[in-house]
């Protein structure tokens, strides 16, 4: 039963974790952070279907924590998020750079050191001290989430229920056809032996009349 509990846990946790990475990557998430600079580098590709290399441009906002951490964002369009003015961006923080004005940056995506990845920025606005920014998008996609999983989750514990019970019925129903089976077949041996006991007196007592 543990065993069977476990693999259940793990066949559940699995697909649970796939979302919550796939929302941790994807859902937008918003840094108050200081504009320092714009960069444009020159990256070569290789194209997935000549297999030639390429140049192309890629666009990064060069920022700071106001501890004065630094952060760098890609700046690159993305239909998924209605973002198609990179360009646009991109002058915007380099105005705001002159005065190392703080912005509320809404970005995606994750920065990995190891692979160079930097995460996407969609949309920035100057902001004062002490921002702080309220994820009022987010909280309503995970509670959406939340109570579709949670409806999901009552649909299959009613189906499991309805499952069991029907098993249950099935059980109890062959139980009691067992049970009226043994019944008769003992009505039956029941009466063959009177039947049998009935034919040896008989037998007995015609005897008894011979001697």
């Amino acid at each position: 039963m543990s065993r069977f509990i476990t693999l259940k846990t793990f066949l559940i946790a699995i697909p649970v974790l796939i979302i919550a990475i796939g929302l941790s990557y994807a859902l937008p998430q918003v840094d108050v952070v200081r504009a320092v600079g714009v960069e444009v580098k020159r990256v070569d590709i290789t194209d997935s279907e000549t297999g030639q290399q390429r140049t192309r441009d890629v666009y990064q906002l060069q920022m700071e924590t106001p501890e004065g951490r630094p952060r760098v964002y890609r700046n690159e369009d993305n239909f998924l998020y209605g973002k198609f003015d990179s360009a646009n961006l991109q002058a915007q923080i380099q105005s705001l750079a002159a005065e190392k004005q703080l912005v509320a940056l809404r970005h995606y995506g994750w920065r990995l050191t190891l692979f160079s990845t930097f995460p996407n920025a969609v949309k920035a606005w100057p902001v004062e001290e002490g921002y702080r920014h309220i994820p009022i998008f987010n909280t309503v996609v995970l509670l959406g989430l939340a109570i579709l999983g949670f409806m999901g989750f009552r649909r299959v514990r009613r189906a499991a229920t309805a499952r069991a019970e029907t098993r249950r019925a099935r059980e109890a129903e062959r139980s009691q056809r067992d049970a009226l089976a043994a019944r008769t077949a003992q009505r039956t041996r029941e009466a063959e032996q009177k039947n049998q006991a009935d034919l040896n007196d008989f037998l007995n007592s015609g005897d008894d009349k011979k001697d």
